[in-house]
């Protein structure tokens, strides 16, 4: 992504990730990133490395979408939220 370029997480919501296990640093640095309500369903349940994953999105305030994600097979949220 070019500086201040605007991401379109709407269009991310119907990405399978179902077999995804390394989210790591997926949107590091989406400064743009404002919220994640479109990521709601991604079913991340595989998943176990999810460190630095939304890191230095300064915007970043609203994590609604995020509360229902199954995580349980996680064991690396290392700065999952820095910045």
């Amino acid at each position: 992504m070019k500086p201040n370029e605007k991401i379109n997480i709407k269009a991310l919501e119907n990405w399978d990730v179902s077999n995804g296990n390394n989210f790591s640093y997926i949107f590091c640095k989406c400064s743009s990133l404002s919220n994640v309500k479109a990521l709601e369903n991604w079913n991340i349940s595989k998943g176990n490395n999810f460190n630095y994953m939304f890191c230095k999105c300064s915007l970043f305030s609203d994590i609604k979408g995020l509360e229902n994600w199954n995580v349980l097979n996680g064991n690396n949220f290392e700065c999952m939220f820095y910045g």
